[in-house]
């Protein structure tokens, strides 16, 4: 106790300076670390061409995604066409049920086909699939 003693304000006023210095230097260190990675231009400072790319780029990115969804559609539509395109017209729609994954049962139910052809037509999507 004899230590704390002999501290007056004179000594409390130091070992603050002391303690905001290596406070001050951690934070100086930090923000130098900082400055070096530089952040990404803006866009209001980027020249009008590097601009016109960028966006350029998006809108080609965005409607490349696009059209890959409509050609997934288109693919599953053609396959649809071909199983319906071999097989009688009067078991188009159960064939296409079939693919759907949909029961023999439900396939029967819907199209007035008896469950043995329903179950006959999905044995065959089946087949064809694999």
């Amino acid at each position: 106790m004899e230590f704390f003693e002999n501290f007056g304000l004179r000594e409390l006023v130091i070992g603050t300076a002391v303690l905001l210095g290596i406070y001050s230097g951690i934070v100086i260190i930090r923000l130098a670390r900082m400055s070096r990675t530089s952040p990404p231009e803006p866009v209001w400072k980027q020249a009008p061409t590097q601009f016109g790319e960028q966006v350029m780029k998006t809108g080609i990115e965005a409607e490349l995604a696009e059209l890959r969804g409509e050609v997934a559609a288109l693919k599953d539509e053609v396959a649809l066409l071909k199983a319906a395109r071999n097989v009688s017209p009067q078991y188009g729609e159960a064939v296409a049920m079939a693919q759907k994954g949909m029961a023999a049962q439900q396939i029967a139910e819907r199209c007035g086909i008896s469950v043995a052809e329903a179950e006959m037509v999905c044995a065959l999507s089946r087949a064809r699939s694999e």
